[in-house]
Order: C-alpha cells, then sequence, then structure tokens
C-alpha cells in the first residue's frame, strides 16, 4: 500500500508541474519559464520540500482519514449508491464531482482564514515570490483537516474510485496554474473560471483583498456569495507582514508557534486584571 501511495503522489505533483511550465513557457516563453530570479528559486526549493514531506507522510494521512472516515461511516449517513453513477459517463461522473468538491473548497477556504485556523493557512500565504509550485506549500494540518472535511461534505455523493482519481488529478492541474506566474486572464470568463489573475489578488498584502476570490476553480461561487474581486492587474506585493516567508523549519513550526504566542497573549490579560483587582482589594 506504502508504495502504491507513494506512487501516485508522484504523479500527482510532477504532472502539474509539467503542466504549469509548459502553460507558463506558452505565456512568458521558455527564458522566463525556466529563469527564475532568486526569490522565485529559493521560493520553489522551499515548496519542493514541503511537497516532498507531503509525499512522505501521505501513507500516514491516508491512514488517519481512513479511521475518521469509518467512524463517519458508523454513523450510518444515507448516500447516493456508487452503482447509480455506473449509468452515467465518466466525464459526466466528473463534472458533477467537480462542481460538488469545489463548492466544498470554497466554503472550507473561508473557514481556514478565520481566526481558530488561520495559523495553519497562514503557511500557504507566506510565500512573497508566488509561482506554481505555491499550489504545494500546505502545511500537514491543513492536509488533514482538507481530507477529514471531505469525508464530511462530499461523502454522501459516493462517487467511484476512477472518478476520485480524476477528480484528485483535475485539482491538482488547475491548482498549479491559478498559481502560475504571469497574468493569465479570461476576460469576462473570470467571473465563472477562477484565473492566475483572480487567485493573485487572493493572496495580496492589500487590505481590500482580504477575505476575497476562495474559489479553487469556479470562481462564480464568489460572485454568487459576495466575495468577489478582481480590479485589474495586480501589481502590489504577496503574502503577509511578519511571514516566515521561505525558511522551511519555521513554516513547519509556524502554526504550533502562533498558537503558543497566542495562549501566552490570552493569559496576560487575566493576570493583570487579577493584580488590578488585588490592588483595588488592598486600597478598599
Amino acid at each position: 500500500m506504502f508504495e502504491t501511495i507513494l506512487a501516485t503522489s508522484v504523479v500527482l505533483y510532477l504532472s502539474p508541474f509539467v503542466f504549469s511550465t509548459l502553460v507558463s513557457a506558452y505565456k512568458k516563453g521558455w527564458s522566463a519559464a525556466l529563469t527564475w530570479p532568486n526569490g522565485m528559486r529559493r521560493s520553489a526549493l522551499t515548496n519542493i520540500a514541503m511537497g516532498v514531506t507531503h509525499m512522505m507522510i501521505a501513507p500516514g494521512v491516508f491512514l488517519l482519514n481512513a479511521a475518521f472516515r469509518d467512524a463517519y461511516n458508523a454513523l450510518g449517513i444515507p448516500h447516493v449508491p456508487i452503482e447509480f453513477w455506473g449509468a452515467l459517463p465518466l466525464a459526466a461522473v466528473l463534472i458533477v464531482a467537480l462542481i460538488a468538491q469545489d463548492f466544498a473548497d470554497y466554503w472550507n477556504h473561508r473557514l481556514l482564514h478565520t481566526r481558530g485556523f488561520w495559523s495553519i493557512h497562514a503557511v500557504h500565504h507566506s510565500d512573497p515570490d508566488m509561482n506554481h509550485t505555491t499550489s504545494v506549500r500546505i502545511h500537514v494540518v491543513e492536509s488533514f483537516i482538507m481530507a477529514c472535511s471531505y469525508t464530511l461534505m462530499l461523502s454522501w455523493i459516493g462517487i467511484p474510485p476512477e472518478g476520485s482519481a480524476g477528480l484528485s488529478l483535475l485539482f491538482s492541474l488547475y491548482n498549479r496554474f491559478v498559481h502560475i506566474d504571469a497574468d493569465i486572464h479570461f476576460g469576462p470568463l473570470v467571473k465563472i473560471f477562477a484565473t492566475p489573475r483572480f487567485h493573485q489578488w487572493h493572496h495580496a498584502v492589500d487590505e481590500k483583498a482580504h477575505n476575497t476570490n476562495f474559489a479553487n476553480i469556479f470562481s462564480f461561487w464568489d460572485v454568487l456569495f459576495g466575495t468577489y474581486r478582481v480590479p485589474g492587474p495586480c501589481k502590489v506585493p504577496l503574502g503577509f507582514e511578519g511571514s516566515p516567508n521561505h525558511n522551511y523549519l519555521k513554516l513547519m513550526a509556524w502554526p504550533f508557534l502562533e498558537a503558543w504566542n497566542f495562549t501566552r497573549t490570552f493569559s496576560r490579560p487575566s493576570k493583570l486584571k487579577s493584580t488590578l483587582n488585588e490592588d483595588i482589594d488592598v486600597a478598599a
């Protein structure tokens, strides 16, 4: 099983890499696509290191999610039988699954931008030199959260295994595409499909860009729920203030460091309040 999961992970990482390089070369030329400035080289090395980390721990995430899925199945929640999909062509199955998973992704993404989860998702937003390898700059804790959420939100659909495999590859390819370091835009179709310009605004430091453009593939979710914003080409810095940038070790530790800092900050007001109460008692 380990060999199968590892081989699948390699395919899911290498295929999008080749695809994104070809798209970038088409947009910017081979020289610009293959010759990156220092910041992007450092970004790519860090991102690839995180991608390798994901491949190495994939069996563990798989087993943890399998246990979570078994617990979910034990609840006996009704779902669409797999046989239902057998009467439909694979293309139709993929379209339904693609729309359903992207809807789940949209709300997952919004959740990850809330206070309780932001320190985990911030690892992905830490790249000031965003490029197609940034798509694999995902903390392992976020990977597990996403896997569990798909079980909760999508298991009832009952997509057959071949549909799930195709879905994973399509999502990997498109996720690489929206992170490409090029101003690719689909004109009016940007309100239907996410583009690199659309996603660059999601990563922008600009405060007006915060909490916008959450969709992974279908930007009409953002249009529908009022979070769409693409004012033009994105020419502002990316990332966020105080991010660990390309420090691999700090990126892996970031959610835990932020949690520690939060608990320390949270405990200080209580101590101060206690001291003030003591002063009041003495004065009385």
